[in-house]
């Protein structure tokens, strides 16, 4: 039997080193390429925060954007003058910060000053915990909730925090001037939120989350 000897490979580095070096460069550089060409692995997305976790983030914006339209709205026009912001801009500062998170945020009460903003049945629920806590001298604690379709709302309490907004919120003849009284029956016929106290419990935040996949 005889022996089929295979052919050499058509392609040799030349023995010359001076001639062997430039071609060993073109091959690496050619590896490069091809490396850097192959499509860089999809990271894997950042899985959603907890709505106990994005909840009071939130709130804590919403909450700060809305002080600091009443604040700058009182300054300039007094209590009578910044209505506005409650009926205009908070409803904006909720809509915006939904579509920015991808949520829905609204404040409840059993009190309201606009009937769109009255308590629901779980809201009612969530505000008579917050109300016997503080009959009972305990901490408010915030609370997350999913529901039967698998969305989940975190609640947070609404705290009359300084005299400033029992000129709104207080009693009418002695913290609410009759002007600002005289606009509130304007804009809203049906106002229920006044008579408060500081540190009375005013409604609850509500943020809700869409279902998880």
């Amino acid at each position: 039997m005889r022996l089929i000897q295979l052919p050499r490979p058509a392609f040799r580095l030349p023995p010359d080193p001076m001639t062997r070096l430039p071609l060993l460069l073109v091959v690496t550089s050619l590896m490069a390429v091809t490396q850097a060409a192959e499509p860089a692995p999809t990271p894997a997305p950042e899985p959603a925060p907890a709505p106990a976790e994005a909840g009071p983030r939130i709130v804590a914006e919403a909450f700060g954007r809305l002080s600091t339209a009443l604040g700058e709205a009182i300054a300039k026009q007094g209590a009578a003058g910044a209505l506005s912001v409650c009926s205009e801009q908070a409803p904006a500062i909720a809509a915006d910060l939904g579509k920015a998170h991808g949520i829905t945020l609204r404040r409840a009460t059993e009190k309201p000053r606009n009937p769109k903003n009255a308590a629901d049945p779980t809201e009612r629920d969530i505000l008579a915990g917050f109300a016997k806590a503080l009959k009972d001298k305990q901490p408010l604690q915030s609370k997350t909730v999913t529901q039967a379709d698998g969305r989940t709302t975190y609640f947070a309490p609404i705290v009359i925090p300084a005299p400033l907004c029992l000129q709104c919120h207080g009693t009418p003849g002695r913290d609410i001037a009759p002007a600002t009284r005289q606009a509130l029956q304007k804009l809203y016929p049906t106002d229920q939120a006044t008579g408060y106290k500081t540190g009375d419990l005013r409604g609850v935040w509500s943020v809700t989350f869409p279902a998880r996949p």
